[in-house]
């Protein structure tokens, strides 16, 4: 029972002395400043990563394979779902308008 009612006290005032600092500190202001100033960039580089990201987990399966199977098949399945993600997303399955996510 005491190390119970020890364990609620110290996450409580691990709770506090957390929201104390973020209070006192003005990160996330920061990181808002940050991305607003370079934003075109961040949203390419964002781009390219949902775009093309299937690939290099495509190149991992291809090396997994070599390692082991079920590591590999993992990969692979990873790819396909990603590669189905943005190409629906991007292009919708069902009709609509076709086209490129990344501009």
């Amino acid at each position: 029972m005491a190390k119970k009612t020890v364990k609620k006290a110290v996450k409580k005032t691990a709770k506090k002395v957390v929201k104390k600092v973020l209070d006192s500190t003005e990160l996330d202001e920061k990181i808002i400043a940050e991305y607003n100033e370079h934003k075109s960039t961040y949203d390419l580089v964002l781009c390219y990563i949902n775009c093309y990201g299937a690939y290099v987990t495509a190149v991992g399966a291809g090396c997994m394979f070599g390692v082991n199977n079920w590591i590999g098949l993992g990969l692979l399945a990873v790819t396909a779902g990603w590669a189905w993600y943005v190409v629906c997303k991007c292009k919708p399955c069902k009709g609509g308008v076709t086209g490129s996510c990344c501009k």
